[in-house]
């Protein structure tokens, strides 16, 4: 993943504080913690999409 796009979000405050507090506890970033977090919920979308292609078979 060599090329990076930097993207903003506007999220609730209290919602950042906790995301923080989980990253620290996590020993990586604000932005690592995100990137996993979003990474994981595409790929778990991507094998909930296939295992609907191979029910519909």
């Amino acid at each position: 993943m060599s090329d990076i796009s930097k993207t903003t979000i506007n999220m609730p405050v209290d919602l950042k504080k906790e995301l923080k507090k989980i990253a620290i506890d996590k020993d990586t970033s604000l932005s690592g913690l995100i990137l996993d977090i979003i990474t994981e919920y595409v790929e778990s979308g991507s094998k909930t999409e296939s295992q609907q292609t191979e029910d519909s078979y």
